[in-house]
């Protein structure tokens, strides 16, 4: 079974090859894989903060306090002025083995429109096999949000893709050739002698 852990490893690799400035950073009693990606839209700059989180169980209160830290911290990681160049766009999630259905609700529920930035809450239940987020689409700005839509379900995909995903790792690790003593190349072959040096036995120069 997939444990919270191997999840925000998938997390950590797909923020990183989605192209993310990858970190951690330490969030309640939490330390938590980051990505921040900047991506510019006509005239503004689009700021992208994904960050994830491992509890034992999520409901609405720990969903609610987790995105409120996480959305702190990506506003202090702007690039640009919030609302006239820049957008913030916060996508925090949270993993664990069960989610209570008020947490579930919560994550899936159509989100408020803001100024100068969209926040979207995750909550991942590894044993019901399901992520509860909300994926829709708004009348305004329809193509930020399918690039929201498009970020969200690849940096957490369901946990079934995820644990594809590790068995895949684990098998790639498992295949590669052990690591021994590196080996010496054999001498080379001894050639005929270098042009203008004589054979063997002969002065050089005549002499």
């Amino acid at each position: 079974m997939l444990t919270p852990e191997q999840y925000l490893g998938v997390v950590a690799e797909r923020i990183q090859r989605s192209g993310g400035n990858f970190g951690t950073v330490q969030i309640g009693p939490a330390l938590c894989p980051v990505g921040l990606f900047a991506e510019s839209v006509m005239l503004s700059t689009m700021n992208y903060c994904v960050i994830a989180a491992a509890v034992p169980e999520i409901n609405a209160a720990a969903l609610y306090d987790f995105t409120g830290r996480a959305t702190q911290y990506a506003r202090a990681n702007l690039v640009g002025t919030m609302g006239w160049t820049a957008a913030s766009v916060v996508i925090a999630g949270l993993v664990g083995q069960h989610v209570y259905p008020d947490a579930a609700q919560a994550a899936s529920a159509k989100t408020s429109n803001q100024f100068g930035g969209e926040t979207r809450m995750v909550a991942v239940d590894l044993t019901a096999g399901q992520t509860y987020a909300f994926t829709g689409g708004k009348m305004w700005g329809a193509a930020m949000h399918g690039a929201i839509r498009a970020k969200l379900t690849f940096c957490f995909p369901p946990p079934a893709e995820a644990y594809q995903q590790v068995q895949w790792q684990q098998a790639q690790v498992q295949q590669q050739p052990p690591m021994g003593a590196p080996q010496v190349p054999p001498p080379p072959a001894a050639g005929p002698p270098a042009p203008g040096y004589p054979p063997p036995g002969q002065q050089p120069y005549g002499y």
